[in-house]
Order: C-alpha cells, then structure tokens, then sequence
C-alpha cells in the first residue's frame, strides 16, 4: 500500500495518493494579510477537505503524512486551527518551515537536484538552488498570490509594485541548471498558455512558461479584469483561483526580470512529492 501525503497550503489542500494529485481551493490564507489571523470559514473550509482527504487516504494507504505550510505558520491562532485539524481528522500535521518547504520542492521537483526551484504559493514565494550534493541558495519569502492580492485589493499596479518591491528581499539568488517552476499558480499559467478547458497534469508537466509568455498572460487578465470573465475566457481555472491568478502572473514576470530569465519549465512533481520523498528517507534510516 503506498503512503499519502496531504499539502494544506495557503490556498488549497492537495493530496498525493497512488501516483494521483488532487486539489480543492480553499484560501486558507484568506484575510491573513490584514489580520494576521485565519479567519473562522476559511478554517472551516479548510478542515472539511482536508477530512475528507483523510478519509479516503485511510481506505487506501499505508501511512499519511500531513504538512501545512506558510498560512499555518505565520497565523497568531494556529494553535486554533491545528487543534480544530488534528481533533476532526485525527491525524497529526506538521508545520514546516519556509526553508524546509524550498527544499522539499527541489526533492520533488529535480530528479539531479542540480537545479533552482521556484515554488509560488497562496502566503509564501520560495527559490531554491542545489548542485545535487549540497543546498546553494534557500530563501522563503511572504509573497504569496493571496497576500499579494489582498495587500493591493486586487489593483494591478500595486500588486506589480508590492511584487517589485519584496522581491529585492531575495538578493543575490544563485541559478544552477535548470530553472524549474512549481505550484498552482504556474501550472495553471501553463494550462492558459495551452487552451487547456479542463486541467490535464500530464499535458502540463514539463511545459515551458517563457517570459514574454507570462507577461502576456499578465497583460490579458489585467484587461480582463474581473474574475467573472478570467472564468468565462479561461474555463480551466477553478473558481477561487480566478480572483488570484492576476496576482500570480504580474508576480512570475517580476520575478523572471529580477532573475535574468527568459524562461522557466513548469513541473508537476513537487513538494508533495518532495515530503513522500523525505518521509520514505526518514523511515530507510
């Protein structure tokens, strides 16, 4: 029986069962920004998918691995919601550090490890840099699409101005290799870029995002506007990510400037795959 892995980010909760990845949008992370907390219905939301995870991870799996990332860490009333978590679900459920979430997204992400990763989530932004012996560069930072998004109220300019002015908290980044882009907001740029209606993993892995492509992208949702008609023109985005993926792609052409690159190439295996990886290490030991 293979274990199962559960990702409670900042704007979904993501499972890893059997080779297959599932998603359900629940911004978790929603409001964080303004209150530093997490507001009662986005914890709600939050552990009723993450309980169904979990239940259908027990008819099936050897073990399950539960992570939370930024959202958790950052909110005063974690203890709130971990509680709440670990009483409904009854599974225990680790919050990782911002560096611990950059290197589990190159395990996942790099089979050489020789490699940059960049992972843009819902509360939190993290590059990382191995030469597949040793870590070279890690930073996480606070600038997540739903951070972003809230701190601007959704003004594109702002958003583009808050991006330009964190990123530079980077500094001087160390590429090596391949410059590999991981999580929802790239892979949903990908499927865009594709004409994907409906979301395909397989078509998306391994796609190359340049950056006139991503600014682009950025471009078109800004004239577009409302997430009422980024939905009508981009049918595969799930509905809470239509209000978000402005945010996502002003913040990837601002962090491709920033880093010299002209591209990146989008990939399907990450910290998910990356925790099941340090898991199965642990228990080799």
């Amino acid at each position: 029986m293979a274990a199962a892995v559960i990702d409670i980010g900042s704007g979904s909760v993501r499972m890893l069962l059997g080779g297959r990845k599932r998603t359900v949008m629940t911004k978790l992370g929603e409001g964080l920004c303004s209150t530093g907390r997490l507001c009662g219905a986005a914890i709600k939301r939050t552990v009723a998918a993450l309980k169904r995870f979990v239940d259908e991870a027990r008819r099936s799996a050897s073990d399950i691995y539960v992570f939370a990332t930024e959202a958790v860490r950052a909110a005063e009333n974690r203890a709130e919601f971990l509680g709440a978590a670990e009483r409904e679900c009854g599974v225990p459920i680790e919050v990782i550090s911002g560096n611990e979430e950059a290197e589990i997204a190159l395990l996942g992400a790099s089979g050489t490890g020789d490699s940059t990763v960049v992972d843009i989530g819902g509360a939190s932004a993290e590059i990382v840099s191995g030469d597949g012996s040793q870590l070279l560069y890690v930073k996480s930072l606070p600038l997540g699409v739903v951070r972003l998004t809230e701190q601007a109220d959704g003004n594109p300019e702002l958003i583009r101005a808050y991006a330009a002015s964190g990123i530079v908290r980077y500094g001087d980044v160390k590429l090596r290799g391949e410059l590999i882009g991981v999580g929802g907001t790239l892979t949903s740029l990908s499927a865009m870029k594709l004409g994907l209606k409906k979301y395909d993993a397989e078509a998306v892995d391994g796609t190359r995002l340049t950056k006139d492509d991503i600014s682009a992208l950025a471009e078109k949702l800004i004239l577009l506007g409302s997430a009422e008609r980024i939905g009508e023109e981009y049918p595969v985005l799930p509905e809470m990510r239509r209000g978000l993926i402005t945010a996502g792609a002003i913040f990837a052409d601002e962090l491709l400037g920033y880093l010299g690159a002209d591209g990146l190439n989008v990939s399907e295996s990450d910290n998910l795959d990356g925790y099941l990886k340090y898991k199965q290490r642990e228990s080799a030991k």
